[in-house]
């Protein structure tokens, strides 16, 4: 959550408020069983292209906090309100194979994204596509990169893999791969501590704000220049977030043979963003990386040869 705050350019404790609030909304209101509502990587980086068009996040962190929870609150309006008026058949028309491409999709623009992060990289596009995110690397390749940043991430993500690895190998050994990310932020942090990494230019997360959300709807823009723009950002980032958690709702539903509401699940994912806003939270909703996991479990259990070989 808070490596998805950082991706929307937001404080790292607003990631971590998206993931108290949203969850006890959606767990009252949600149809789905199974899904793990929070952050999510596709609409935090969606989120932070969009609002840093229209505020630089570094020079104007507070306005730019304050679109954000505009553009979350407008977000769970849209939602709730096609919940609302009923239309939750048009989740019908989301085919396996238009799900199948908006996760591929969704993965090849966030690994895109974390090569900044990846390579230390400071001045990055601000732009998504393959193109600019390229020349963006190899322009930065003689003075842009770190190369501390990159020893430790190419380490940890060759144990992430090497552990993703032996869980595929031997199924009782799963639990190996559920840890790695954990085990992965401890090793790391301690890492950086002892060897004062971060006086190399190696990037950290410093300080994190303390205490429970605090609440922000004096912070939603309800006139001015930026009601119209957070309305417009809001609509998008909602419809994006809303297409993720059905995609994975169904995906449950499917393999444990249940059904799910589409216009309940509508409305709760509104609800849940429309809280948000005013607890200081940024969208939210099914989240692909953690389900990923489950839906994996789930499917060697159930043995579903198809669907693993998709996933």
């Amino acid at each position: 959550d808070i490596g998805y705050a950082k991706l929307a350019f937001l404080p790292a404790h607003v990631g971590l408020y998206s993931s108290f609030v949203p969850p006890l909304v959606y767990a009252m209101m949600g149809s789905s069983r199974d899904i793990a509502i929070g952050p999510v990587a596709v609409v935090s980086l969606l989120l932070g292209t969009l609002l840093q068009e229209e505020i630089d996040p570094v020079k104007s962190p507070y306005e730019y906090s304050r679109l954000a929870f505009t553009a979350t609150f407008f977000a769970g309006i849209t939602q709730a309100m096609l919940g609302f008026f009923r239309l939750g058949f048009i989740i019908e028309f989301l085919s396996h194979a238009a799900i199948v491409g908006f996760m591929a999709g969704a993965a090849v623009t966030i690994a895109l994204q974390q090569l900044k992060g990846f390579l230390g990289i400071k001045k990055f596009t601000k732009k998504s596509d393959i193109i600019s995110v390229m020349e963006s690397v190899w322009g930065n390749v003689h003075h842009g990169w770190n190369y501390q940043t990159i020893l430790i991430g190419a380490s940890f993500l060759a144990f992430l893999l090497t552990t993703k690895y032996i869980a595929k190998k031997n199924k009782k050994l799963f639990w190996v791969s559920a840890i790695a990310p954990l085990i992965s932020v401890v090793i790391s942090t301690f890492c950086v501590y002892i060897t004062r990494a971060d006086k190399q230019g190696v990037a950290i997360v410093k300080d994190i704000k303390q205490g429970i959300n605090p609440p922000s709807f004096h912070l939603i823009y309800w006139s001015g220049p930026y009601l119209a723009k957070g309305f417009r950002i809001g609509v998008v980032a909602g419809m994006v977030a809303l297409t993720e958690a059905i995609a994975i709702g169904r995906t449950f539903a499917a393999m444990k043979d249940y059904q799910i509401d589409g216009n309940k699940e509508m409305v709760a994912l509104g609800t849940m963003n429309i809280v948000g806003s005013m607890t200081s939270c940024y969208v939210a909703t099914g989240d692909l990386s953690h389900d990923q996991r489950s839906i994996t479990w789930l499917a060697a259990k159930q043995q579903y040869p198809m669907l693993l070989w998709q996933l």
